[in-house]
């Protein structure tokens, strides 16, 4: 058992969940819920009290987690400072500029105690007509509708420098944005965009206040898209997608208005990618033939309860049979399919699911209730997460608590973080 625990520790501070000592916020509940009809998974930057143009805000936190196998348990605090920056340089012409530092503590495995998340750091111009855009510099470009695995998202791998949430929505919003080149052409109701995101280095950086060029420009990548609203409760968006040294993979994603209350949502990719285990199979990756799909119904009650259940399909995932022996090598199996997991942000089944649910003010006005489950179909272990969160009108507080659960040798009861709990505030500026 102590090889499995030793090396259990070093995987979930650097894989799948290294967010037990760094649980961070979630979105705060007035950026919404993503709007299933726009093709966008996740919302921009919550707008706050501050100047419209520059959004700020600090968060400070201590928690605690339970470990398995007789590890004890951790204390846990953090610190954050979050930056928005976007403004106009004059005619037709403006800026971004998105920047989180974090404190955490434990520090994930081989890191420092502070990482520096270069987000977004991008110009970009628009003709006087709205028709024509551009944008070059670092963008996090989010696609598809999904709320936990979005299969066209392909802009994700290795965006995440440090994980601060298990909610896939806050994961989508802190992440690392992909130097590009990024051309649209835009009409009533639709779009064309085409994207260049070149190479800029190989590796990845463990360095305090690094850009990490490396997490998100380590291979080029090409994209075209078309999007279109349809009839207005109906909207679709066809992708193309080339990254070398893997291949094309086609992708499309529609989303319908089922009723005033319910908006169903499917997300599809196919084609060329490597398989989560093929780093530690082979010693020169082979890209495989596979799919991934996402589809989902969210339904919205009057009492502003919101509901969303998911199913989900990742034909790149290892099978439980490839680690289910519970030996040493079936061990760094599963350390290593975490790890890819995490880096990838996929799900780490070939079946999964998704049941997330909001309620906005719970019991009292400006109390909000957020929580999760993921459950692995294939293996029966799951995650669930949940947060009560409390607004005055600069500062929230929150109180979160996760769990995970499963045998041994499985996604999430694989994991020595069996529970964690944690609360911290949040002023806005």
């Amino acid at each position: 058992m102590q090889f499995r625990c030793s090396a259990r520790r070093v995987a979930w501070a650097a894989g799948l969940m290294a967010v037990c000592p760094a649980m961070a916020a979630s979105p705060p509940p007035d950026a919404g819920i993503p709007d299933a009809l726009s093709l966008e998974s996740a919302p921009e930057a919550p707008a706050r009290a501050g100047p419209a143009p520059l959004k700020v805000f600090v968060e400070g936190g201590i928690g605690r987690v339970s470990n398995r196998y007789a590890l004890g348990s951790d204390n846990t605090r953090r610190a954050a400072l979050d930056i928005n920056w976007a403004d106009r340089l004059g005619s037709g012409w403006r800026f971004g500029l998105s920047n989180r530092t974090d404190y955490l503590h434990p520090a994930q495995a081989g890191a420092s105690s502070t990482i520096n998340s270069l987000r977004e750091a991008f110009v970009g111009w628009q003709d006087s007509a709205g028709r024509v855009a551009v944008e070059a510099g670092r963008v996090n470009m989010r696609l598809g509708p999904g709320y936990g695995f979005n299969p066209t998202d392909y802009f994700r791998d290795g965006s995440v420098r440090v994980v601060t949430s298990v909610d896939p929505l806050a994961q989508r919003d802190n992440r690392l944005g992909t130097v590009m080149l990024r051309g649209q052409r835009m009409w009533e109701g639709g779009a064309v965009t085409a994207v260049l995101a070149p190479k800029l280095k190989e590796e990845r950086s463990t360095g305090s206040f690094n850009p990490d060029w490396g997490a998100t420009n380590h291979t080029t990548r090409l994209l075209v898209s078309v999007a279109d609203r349809g009839s207005g409760s109906l909207s679709g968006q066809a992708n193309v997608f080339y990254e070398r040294g893997k291949g094309f993979q086609l992708g499309a994603s529609g989303t319908a208005l089922v009723s005033d209350a319910a908006v169903a949502y499917v997300e599809w990719s196919g084609g060329r990618d490597f398989s989560s285990l093929s780093g530690f199979t082979a010693a020169k990756p082979v890209a495989e033939t596979g799919h991934r799909l996402s589809t989902g119904l969210t339904y919205t009650l009057p009492t502003k309860l919101a509901l969303t259940v998911e199913l989900q399909y990742n034909g790149f995932a290892a099978k439980e049979s490839s680690w289910s022996a519970g030996t040493a090598s079936s061990a760094r199996a599963l350390e290593a399919h975490l790890m890819q997991t995490q880096l990838r942000q996929d799900i780490g089944s070939r079946r999964g699911a998704l049941l997330y649910v909001t309620q906005r003010d719970a019991f009292v006005k400006r109390l909000d209730l957020t929580g999760f489950v993921q459950f692995n179909l294939d293996d029966s272990s799951r995650l669930a997460w949940v947060e009560a969160r409390y607004h005055w009108n600069l500062v929230d507080l929150a109180l979160q608590y996760q769990r995970s659960f499963g045998k041994g040798f499985s996604e999430f009861g694989y994991l020595p973080a069996k529970q964690a709990v944690q609360v911290f505030a949040t002023l806005y500026f």
